[in-house]
């Protein structure tokens, strides 16, 4: 069987498929006898295929924007560190307006270093890249037996993301960076007689939707934003190293999780009755809708789930996990950690315990003060109000109908903690 790992395009954000790399590697699950990639994903297919992963580890612990570009970049590419540094992006500036984007002398020296024509065609691994032609962004589908005779020049031209990146010539043709095309080339592996996929993308929104969740593709994703492609940032590619390597555990089972890492578990017995709960909350929320004139579905806690997980929930542990992802998401907890469940449940009961207890501060003392109360809440203190008001009913504030129109979601997080909290 033809298995193929495919690579996203994406920057300095490649260390996330390192992390995802290397996680394979350790559990056994490195038996990919093809790599396709586009960009960045392309230049760790060379690592691949040639086998230097030491070399990849050291490519995103060392990586310098002078390895790159020749001339300053702005560590972050906010506007303000371009409009603060300004007197030192002025020359880049100008050699970007002369020669149709930024000096990459460095990264021609790069490819240079990684490309090792030896090993690689010496691999048993195959290669495929895509680059894309200039204006009218027609594919080229680069194959290994094309590597022979212009190897860097491909890898450059896949990776020349115009307009910051100077279009790359090769035999007269003028090409860009392929993914102006297909910046994850799970199609071009099925071309190449792929019958099972290993997608590792860049992206935290699925660039390709249509493949999530099918029985021949394992679709890996980091669940949160990383940052922007030429960000040099070195502690932002550690992290996303660290969440790749947990996403590459948790694609075969070894953790649980979404955008959080958890030690697999069975399900806690609470959440059983919260999820039969939850259906009858979802009525309630659609009825509430109806009397205020707010249009809900029949789904509507179901379908914020689903658009948080990109993929159609259907088994009761997807729709913990997305509920625990939320709840750690609103306290905002460490996304590196990997969590056991009494730990989970810990930090939990620290954010909303005492929201529980009657004397709870549902609004302050100070009448003047009180309006303030909806400007300043976050979504951690109207969690928090909202349990108190689910436990101590008396000291309602608002009807149900209006709870469950403005708050929905978080009267779902609210009486999901209220049951977690009164399990122990």
């Amino acid at each position: 069987m033809k298995k193929a790992l495919v690579l996203a395009g994406g920057g300095t954000k490649g260390a996330y498929q390192e992390g995802v790399i290397r996680a394979l590697r350790e559990t056994g699950h490195d038996d990919w006898n093809l790599v396709t990639g586009t960009s960045v994903g392309a230049l760790n297919a060379v690592f691949i295929v040639q086998k230097d992963y030491a070399a990849l580890r050291r490519l995103y612990e060392k990586m310098q924007a002078d390895w790159f570009i020749k001339g300053y970049v702005p560590t972050d590419m906010h506007i303000g560190s371009i409009l603060k540094d300004r007197e030192e992006i002025f020359p880049t500036l100008m050699s970007y307006l002369k020669d149709r984007g930024v000096d990459i002398t460095p990264f021609y020296g790069m490819v240079h270093d990684t490309y090792d024509p030896k090993k690689f065609f010496e691999s048993d691994i195959d290669f495929g890249c895509i680059a894309a032609k200039h204006i009218s962004h027609e594919p080229v589908y680069v194959t290994k037996e094309m590597m022979k005779e212009h190897g860097e020049d491909w890898l450059v031209a896949t990776a020349s993301a115009y307009p910051a990146f100077p279009v790359k010539v090769i035999d007269g043709q003028e090409y860009v960076d392929g993914g102006y095309f297909d910046n994850l080339p799970i199609d071009y592996a099925l071309r190449k007689g792929a019958e099972e996929i290993l997608a590792i993308d860049l992206n935290h929104n699925p660039q390709h939707p249509q493949y999530y969740g099918r029985s021949y593709v394992r679709y890996i994703y980091p669940h949160e934003e990383l940052y922007n492609f030429l960000d040099f940032d070195h502690e932002k590619m550690r992290h996303a190293h660290v969440i790749g390597y947990n996403d590459g555990y948790k694609a075969y089972g070894y953790y649980e999780g979404e955008r959080y890492t958890f030690e697999p578990q069975a399900l806690p017995v609470f959440f059983a009755r919260w999820f039969r709960e939850m259906a009858m909350l979802e009525t309630r929320i659609k009825l509430a809708g109806r009397i205020s004139g707010t249009i809900r579905s029949e789904e509507h806690i179901t379908d914020i789930l689903t658009q948080r997980l990109h993929r159609r929930l259907v088994r009761e542990k997807e729709y913990y996990y997305a509920m625990a992802d939320a709840l750690l998401e609103i306290v905002g907890a460490d996304t590196e950690r990997i969590y056991r469940y009494a730990e989970f449940r810990e930090i939990i009961a620290n954010a909303f315990a005492d929201a529980m207890k009657e004397d709870f501060p549902l609004l302050p003392q100070r009448v003047s003060e009180i309006a303030k109360v909806p400007q300043t809440l976050d979504k951690q203190g109207i969690v928090r109000r909202l349990i108190h008001m689910k436990v101590w009913p008396e000291h309602q504030l608002f009807s149900e109908n209006t709870i469950l129109t403005v708050y929905p979601f978080e009267q779902a997080c609210a009486e999901f903690i209220i049951d977690l909290l009164k399990e122990g």
